[in-house]
This record gives structure tokens, sequence and C-alpha cells, in this order.
């Protein structure tokens, strides 16, 4: 109820921050047309109050809201510019320049205000996400010891019991889940702690070809077709073949899982230099809209049972490499993830990732 509740405070709030801003616009607009025109000192203040509703629409709603009230403003004082009209004098031009410089500032206002509105946004959720993998860390680290006991003891004594007997069933799901309940550990072990990388000059379609070697025992069991597309001339990728592999297998799972029997997922390889493409399509079942936005975001999973830190996990291997990770909704059906990883060891990012701070090293060093 609270969700709903805080969207309708914020409805409200943009509504009415719209409603002070537009008649500013209607009173200053009034002030002009109700004016004599012979007194021009009053005219000259009254397009100087003008700035006040821009600068409240950049603040309010950055580059949309400069956008929005430089278009009203200026079709609302065309008639009155018209009217006053002499035929490209001095002061028409002098007036002119005044409206274009109005556009200009707006356009800049808006553009300054929506970069510094996306980089507060972008500090939050690093702070709140570094906060997530530290509680998680916590968590994960608290619960490994007692599990590695139960799964321990508990294989001990389904050794000791008789085969036909009638707890071992009962035993056996305690150990599957037990197992499951570590890996999802593992997984929250990953995602908390900072990635250490080791980077090397690897063969990346070796390297997916491996993997798609490997996921075809997942995919065989559910009739899903997984093919390698490599590219022919690719040099050498310097990168860590390990966490690589696990992006790609991570990938490759998700799409098989997406599937269903019959259908195909390729592995794609490109070149784009400076950059080296991999991209996982599937013709699942897709993406919903309304989940579109948070498929990256920590804990959040449409799959029953998932820890919801697989794609988390993929994006911050990907960060590590100075790359990025996205996602496009196929054009018939399915999803296609796009990894891009630099060619290059020098081309690293070297900046803070979600968890730790990531510094460049060569093949015998790492990102601690």
């Amino acid at each position: 109820m609270s969700r709903p509740m805080e969207i309708d405070a914020n409805d409200r709030q943009k509504a009415l921050k719209a409603i002070v801003i537009a008649a500013l616009i209607a009173g200053i607009l009034c002030l002009h047309y109700l004016t004599f025109p012979e007194k021009r000192y009053y005219h000259a203040v009254y397009r100087m109050l003008f700035y006040l509703p821009l600068v409240l629409g950049s603040l309010w709603f950055g580059m949309k809201g400069a956008i929005y009230v430089c278009v009203s403003v200026s079709l609302l004082f065309l008639p009155h510019a018209v009217m006053k009209w002499e035929g490209f004098s001095i002061t028409d031009l002098h007036r002119l320049s005044e409206g274009a410089l109005y556009i200009c500032i707006g356009l800049t206002l808006g553009y300054l205000v929506e970069k510094q509105r996306k980089r507060q946004e972008t500090l939050v959720r690093i702070r709140s996400l570094a906060a997530i993998g530290r509680a998680v860390s916590e968590i994960a680290h608290d619960m490994k010891t007692p599990l590695m006991a139960i799964g321990g003891f508990t294989r001990q004594v389904l050794k000791r019991l008789e085969p036909d007997s009638p707890d071992g069933n009962k035993l056996g799901l305690v150990i599957r889940e037990t197992a499951h309940l570590e890996s999802m550990v593992r997984k929250m072990l990953d995602f908390g702690r900072p990635i250490e990388l080791r980077l090397e000059e690897e063969d990346l379609n070796k390297l997916v070809s491996d993997s798609v070697e490997t996921a075809q025992q997942v995919a065989g069991k559910t009739g899903v077709k997984v093919e390698a597309d490599p590219a022919p001339s690719i040099p050498p990728v310097v990168l860590d073949s390990a966490r690589v592999r696990q992006v790609v297998l991570n990938l490759i799972t998700n799409a098989i899982q997406a599937s269903t029997e019959g259908d195909r997922v390729v592995v794609r390889i490109s070149l784009n230099t400076p950059m080296v493409v991999l991209e996982v399509v599937d013709h699942g079942l897709g993406i919903a809209e309304e989940d579109r936005d948070s498929i990256f975001e920590p804990f959040f999973s449409t799959k029953r049972g998932g820890t919801g830190l697989g794609l988390g996990i993929v994006k911050k291997i990907v960060e590590a490499h100075g790359g990025s990770v996205s996602f496009s909704i196929n054009r018939d059906k399915g999803v296609t993830f796009t990894v891009r990883l630099p060619l290059r060891a020098e081309m690293y990012r070297v900046s803070d990732n979600d968890f730790g701070k990531a510094r460049g090293r060569n093949r015998s060093k790492s990102y601690p």
C-alpha cells in the first residue's frame, strides 16, 4: 500500500510544480499584453521575468522542463512580438537575439541539471549497492560454516543407513537442499566481495566454444540447442578467463531456462575495434516490460528459487574488465544479451566499481 501512496504523492507534487510554472508564464504574459506598447522599459523588465519559470522548469523537470517552457513562452509571446514588429529594425534584431539567447540558456541549463541528476542517481545507487554487498557478505559468511556442517554430517549419516532405509530419501532431500543453499551462499559471497581479475591473453573463440560444450549438458535435458558463432579473425583478448567463462555460462544458462523445447540459443562473437562484442541470443519467453529496468538489480529474480544475483554478478565482472553489458528485445521472439569487452589491458577503466576499488594490473597481478 505504501508504494502507490508514494507514487500518488510524487504525481501530486509534480502537478503542483507544473501549475506554478504555468501560472508564472500566464501572469508574465498578462503583464505584457495589458501594458501599453509605448512603455518599453516595463516590457524589458517583463521579458527578464520569463527566466524565472525557465529556471524552475529546468530545476524541477530537467531537459523536458526547459524545452516545454521555451516552447510555451515562444508560442504564447509570438502574437505580442508580431504586433510590435517594425520590419527588422535594430529593436527587432535585439528582440530576436534575446529570444535565441533565452532558448540557448534554457537548453544549456536543462542539460546541466539532467547531467547532475543522473550523476547523483548513479552515486546513490553505488552507495546503496555497496551497503547491500557488505550486508550480503556478512550474512553469507555466517551461513557458510553451519551449512557445510549440516551437509557433511548428513552425508555421513546417509552412508551408515541401509540401502533400503525409508530415511534415505529424507536425508537425500536434506543434502540436495543444503547444496542449493551452499550454492546461494557462494553467489552471495561472489556478489559481496570485490572482483579480483587475473589478466592474460586468451582465445575468446575457444573460451566460448568450451562454455557452449559445457552448457550442452543442461540444454540436452530441456531440448534446447546451443550453438557458437565464432569470429574468424579475432585477435587474442586480454581478460580473466575464469571470470569471463562464468559470465558466458551464466548468460547461456539464463537463455536455456527462458527457452522451450526445440528453441535455439546462439552465442555470437564479433569485432568492433577497440572492443570485442559477445552476444547471447535466445528465442524464449523474453522479459516482461515492467521487469526491464530491474533486470540487473541485486536480488531481483523472476525464477522460482532464484537468488537474483546472477546478472548482478555478470554486470560486476564485465564492468571490472572495463566493458559493459546490456540487453535488447528481439523483433520476433526472445532476448539478446550483449557484452562488450576491450581488446587490450591498457584500455581497461580504473574506477570504483559497485563494491570495491579496481586497480589495473598486469598478468601477474590482479584487481583486488
